[in-house]
């Protein structure tokens, strides 16, 4: 169909009192955003990245989420997953916008860009969303970790990934940050089932401090 086919059908529908069309299949998905090799921002650290995901909607791209803000990497994996409708017989267009963030403003006109990359959701690799499903109550503490710093104690904090097809690993999640200590213990969290590990309970997880 042309774009102007296209046009004229959407004024024929807007125009005229018709029921809502089905949109077709459609399965929840959960992306999960990795970076390389992002650009330093920062004069005496590294940029401070944050992702920003938009989608293309009725001729505007709409925000719908943003992930983390990791701290002096370059090369963030971030945590925070967005769960959004595919639909298999459409093209929906994403991009997702990575910036330094430096401050606590929600605009981001006033951080730097670092990055940018536009596609559709049927061209990367997502998971498929299990509806219902457990949830896992969780809680870690370590002892007797190797003292990092050269002024004071280690500032641990813990992350679990879970093991992707294609044999690469996904953080799932990022503990806080506990401050001056060789035993932490981590504040309990809950993660649901198909974070953890898509649902199939014998898939293989990581845990790195």
């Amino acid at each position: 169909m042309t774009e102007q086919e296209t046009n004229q059908s959407l004024m024929t529908y807007q125009q005229g009192p018709v029921s809502v069309p089905s949109r077709g299949p459609v399965s929840k998905v959960e992306l999960r955003i990795e970076c390389e090799g992002l650009p330093k921002k920062d004069d005496f650290s590294k940029s401070d990245p944050c992702a920003v995901l938009f989608m293309f909607q009725k001729g505007n791209w709409i925000e719908m989420g943003r992930t983390e803000n990791i701290e002096n990497c370059h090369d963030p994996k971030f945590a925070k997953s967005f769960t959004i409708d595919y639909y298999f017989e459409e093209v929906q267009k994403i991009k997702i916008e990575v910036y330094d963030i430096d401050n606590s403003t929600p605009k981001l006109t006033d951080d730097d860009f670092l990055g940018v990359l536009e596609c559709t959701v049927g061209n990367i690799r997502s998971e498929e969303v299990k509806e219902g499903g457990n949830i896992a109550y969780m809680t870690f503490s370590a002892t007797k970790l190797d003292n990092k710093d050269f002024m004071g104690k280690s500032d641990p904090y813990l992350e679990i990934s879970k093991s992707a097809p294609d044999g690469t690993w996904q953080v799932v999640h990022r503990t806080e940050v506990v401050k001056n200590t060789l035993n932490p213990r981590w504040r309990p969290f809950f993660l649901p089932e198909h974070t953890l590990c898509g649902g199939d309970k014998n898939r293989s997880i990581k845990v790195i401090i």
